[in-house]
Parts: structure tokens; sequence; C-alpha cells
């Protein structure tokens, strides 16, 4: 019969060929562009019919204060754009969050006007904080990340 070491030779090459066909598998139907910043995805809207154009990226404009107090409610706001006109209903507006050497955290967006998702957060330390929003709109994914300061 088959030794130990030829059993572990075809079970290698068995996993190695599953591995192969599921990495070249395109006719999946998953469209996820998360992670990939500015990227289009391959869903619906991703093309137009007829003269196949890519559709203008979108646009995240992350807005934080000048000035930011330790005890005092700031806003941070992104401002979702395509070809200059307002994105006013993106799939997902969050925000991660995070004071150098803390832990992260997600805040979700509120829908405002034109285009703008915002939270309000009151900060209680003092120190450099980083945020990034994460936004989803019509099958493209955008990541800024800004950084500032709490006096």
């Amino acid at each position: 019969m088959f030794s130990n070491k030829n059993k572990l030779i075809v079970l290698i090459m068995a996993i190695g060929a599953m591995l192969l066909t599921g990495c070249g598998n395109s006719s999946g139907s998953s469209s996820s562009s998360a992670g990939h910043e500015g990227h289009v995805g391959h869903g619906s809207g991703a093309m137009q019919e007829g003269n196949h154009e890519m559709p203008a990226m979108i646009k995240v404009e992350l807005q934080v204060p000048k000035e930011v107090k330790s005890n005092e409610a700031a806003t941070i706001s992104a401002r979702v754009t395509q070809d200059d006109k307002a994105v006013d209903d993106a799939d997902k507006v969050e925000f991660e969050l995070w004071m150098d050497g803390e832990e992260h955290e997600m805040i979700e967006g509120k829908p405002v006007k034109d285009g703008t998702y915002q939270f309000e957060k009151t900060f209680k330390k003092a120190g450099t904080y980083t945020v990034i929003s994460h936004v989803t709109a019509r099958d493209m994914h955008s990541m800024p990340k800004k950084q500032f300061t709490v006096k």
C-alpha cells in the first residue's frame, strides 16, 4: 500500500489543487471592494450600459476641527462627492478613531446634508488622535486619514 510519506504528498497536492481552484474562480458573485481605497467593484453600477465607461471615483473630504479642547464637544465630518455632486446615498460611513497607544473605536457617521456625514464626540484626554473615514458608496470604497491634537 501507500507509505505515510506518499499519503502526505497526496494530501498536500490535493489541498494545493483546492486552493488554486478557489483562487482562480472568477464566476462567483462576490463584488466586495472593502479595503481597496478608491477601487471600483464589479457589482451592478460599476459600468454604464452600452458605452462601458467607468463612473467617476468618489471623493471624500475628511474634516477635523483646527482646535480641539479636552472635555468640549467636537464635530468630525466627511463630505462625499462624485463628479462634484453630493453623494447622499452612501451605503456605509464609519469613522475609525483612536488616540496614540489606545484602542480603536468605530463610530457611525450620521448623514447631515449635501453629502456630509458626521459625528460629535467629547474628548476626555489631551493627546494626538487619528481618524480614518471608511466610506462605501456606489460600489467604491475610500479611506482618507487625518491626525489632530486635543489640548
